[in-house]
């Protein structure tokens, strides 16, 4: 019963994991720091995921109607405290819900981009990409052909997809409200369990079918940032040794 709303915050936690993971090996890879060319290979690979990124942030402002101050889609340098920053959204402050949807934003949103583009772009159809299993999409980006007879436009989508999940990673600030939000979640998880163990009530078969299409929707992002941190961690060894 309660397997779709903790299948969903699997996924979430995997993509957040995930993509950390590939932040940290693509510095490292790209020499981020030591070249001019290394910062410039960094910033082309990231500069899709960070627009978007900011974008969903001051989507969230303008839909809570929250007063942005400045708004900076890209535009990489340092906070006071030495750390990497791509990009921002400066707005007023608001109370805990409006915040944490404007922090959250990215890792609600973004993912929606990746899936998206591989519908766009590949010969898979949004309905296969919103629900995805192994067979068709190995049938359909694999034995299709689709990256031997297009490889700019199944470069263009891997670079967009790995673009795109990069920046479904959530900042130290976007994450700021995450314990008090992870509450209220795991109290809503067992709330719809007890609901429908109750009763099959209209609200938590809606609930729970949401769940559901959340974590169909978010199969696919998990994956391909479980993929690109598994396959950049190997091309770190190979690079080192």
């Amino acid at each position: 019963m309660l397997g779709a709303p903790l299948l969903l915050a699997v996924e979430l936690a995997v993509l957040y994991a995930a993509g950390s993971n590939m932040m940290t090996h693509l510095v490292r890879i790209s020499g981020f720091g030591g070249t001019v060319m290394g910062q410039m290979v960094f910033y082309l690979l990231v500069f899709p995921g960070v627009v978007l990124h900011e974008g969903t942030h001051y989507l969230a402002c303008l839909v809570t109607r929250t007063k942005v101050s400045r708004f900076a889609p890209f535009s990489p340098g340092r906070s006071n405290d030495g750390r990497l920053v791509l990009g921002y959204v400066r707005h007023e402050r608001r109370a805990f819900p409006i915040e944490a949807l404007i922090g959250l934003a990215p890792i609600l949103l973004n993912p929606l981009g990746l899936l998206s583009v591989t519908a766009l772009l590949t010969p898979l159809t949004f309905q296969e990409v919103a629900n995805p299993s192994f067979g068709v999409m190995v049938e359909a980006i694999f034995a299709s052909g689709f990256l031997t007879d297009t490889p700019l436009l199944a470069t263009i989508w891997a670079y967009l997809t790995l673009s795109f999940a990069l920046g479904s990673v959530p900042s130290r600030e976007d994450l700021s409200s995450m314990p008090l939000l992870l509450l209220i979640f795991g109290g809503c998880v067992l709330l719809v369990g007890l609901l429908r163990i109750g009763s099959e009530s209209v609200l938590s078969s809606a609930i729970y079918d949401l769940s559901a299409l959340a974590a169909s929707l978010y199969a696919l992002p998990a994956t391909v940032a479980v993929v690109a941190a598994l396959t950049m961690g190997l091309a770190g060894r190979v690079i080192r040794y």
